[in-house]
């Protein structure tokens, strides 16, 4: 990637870290060739608080009925505005739609696109802005990171619009336009021109690792993995590396948002307390509040008001669909996303790129 130089902004490297299933999420095959469908699996009903939408424990990418159809280690989802969810697959490469009754289909296939990951959708035109992993060539490198824009509407019009990234993986939307993206592998924030393809570092030191405060190129991330855009126009990012979440303002400015630095665990209560475990995923709803997915808890939380509150899961990694959400068990739990009024949220659940056999997008009724 070569950065726009700007007040806060320097030029800087890519830190080489490609290994590791917790960074990349899985193995981004882009087949399941081999893949023998065992028939249909039995879902407990839909109904329930804590659910699955769709997907059988086995991987696979059969389009079809709730219960038929098979998800190869879902990632992400972006809820459209009638409750359609769109689902990255990450092993199968594949763009997937699920609605509300569970029935899927495959509504992107490319063989230009591989290993997706990171997405947003424009609330204001409904577009999808997906990264992929690898660039179009299916080179997989510390610079092929590439941010395409979909129309679910018309998908065979999708375009790349910026290319030679290191390893997107958090996006959002400015209100400008411009997606703000956390980099996990370069360790920055950045924003970037949809319309030019030109990205501007807005805070971290590329390739430095850390959970320095400051300014633009004064601060240092610890894998930084997901964002939400606020209310206010601050950025949240969860923090992998280091259990926390931090604040950045469009002025590069990142400051402690939430848990202890480096300290693993958790504990609800007010953010200066709270403590979290390898946060990754992340959304909002209207309100304000933001949900966070922990990969060392495999649970959800919720953030309001200055307060952490755990809103499902049980703690230990497993699978199971519950009327109470406390009592829930969650796996590979990723990307996340919910109603504007805050009640249905949609989860990717899928493996966490160990082949086990954790292959659900899961549903989540909140009060």
């Amino acid at each position: 990637m070569r950065w726009t130089v700007v007040v806060l902004v320097l030029a800087g490297c890519a830190f080489n870290n490609n290994g590791g299933t917790a960074p990349d999420g899985g193995t981004g095959s882009g087949s399941d060739a081999g893949i023998i469908d065992p028939g249909p699996c039995t879902l407990a009903d839909l109904g329930l608080t804590a659910g699955t939408l769709s997907g059988c424990s086995d991987a696979g990418t059969k389009d079809g009925a709730r219960g038929t159809a098979r998800f190869s280690n879902p990632v992400n989802v972006a809820l459209g505005v009638s409750g359609t969810a769109y689902v990255l697959d990450f092993d199968s490469s594949l763009l997937r739609k699920v609605d509300a009754q569970g029935n899927v289909t495959t509504l992107f296939r490319d063989p230009r696109f591989n290993r997706p990951f990171g997405m947003i959708m424009s609330p204001a035109t409904g577009f999808l802005y997906v990264e992929c992993d690898d660039d179009e060539m299916a080179n997989h490198s510390a610079t092929s990171g590439t941010i395409w824009k979909i129309d679910p509407a018309n998908p065979s019009t999708a375009t790349i619009v910026a290319s030679n990234q290191t390893r997107p993986r958090g996006l959002g939307l400015l209100s400008d336009g411009r997606l703000i993206i956390s980099d996990y592998l370069d360790m920055v924030v950045y924003t970037l021109d949809p319309a030019t393809g030109t990205s501007t570092l807005l805070a971290g030191t590329a390739g430095a690792v850390g959970h320095q405060d400051g300014t633009g190129t004064a601060s240092t991330f610890n894998i930084p993995w997901d964002l939400v855009v606020t209310n206010t126009g601050d950025v949240i990012v969860s923090e992998f590396g280091s259990h926390i979440l931090r604040r950045v303002t469009m002025a590069g400015a990142v400051t402690l948002f939430g848990g202890t630095p480096d300290v693993a665990g958790h504990q609800d209560g007010p953010l200066a307390t709270a403590l979290f475990n390898a946060p990754k995923g992340m959304t909002s709803d209207a309100s304000g509040a933001i949900y966070v997915t922990e990969w060392g808890n495999h649970d959800i939380r919720k953030i309001y008001n200055g307060m952490v509150t755990t809103v499902a899961g049980t703690l230990e990694g497993g699978y199971d669909d519950n009327i109470d959400p406390m009592s829930a068990a969650f796996y590979g739990i990723e990307g996340l996303d919910i109603s504007p009024d805050g009640t249905r949220m949609v989860l990717a659940d899928g493996n966490d790129g160990d082949g086990t056999a954790y292959n659900h997008v899961r549903t989540l009724t909140l009060p």
